[in-house]
């Protein structure tokens, strides 16, 4: 996954980006997503978030 996509926890709704969620725990598979904020690492609930750029005319 690439580091500079945000990505929000469907858990408790943190949002940062990728490598924020680097696993912490020992318990944790490294290869998997884990929230800093509540340490989920159910890899369904993770989605990436997409910004909405506004143009000024």
């Amino acid at each position: 996954m690439e580091s500079n996509k945000i990505i929000e926890c469907g858990i408790c709704y943190f949002q940062g980006i990728a490598r924020d969620f680097t696993p912490l725990t020992v318990s944790a598979d490294f290869r998997a997503l884990e929230c800093p904020n509540c340490l989920n690492n159910y890899e369904e609930c993770f989605e990436e978030v997409k910004k909405v750029e506004e143009k000024v005319a």
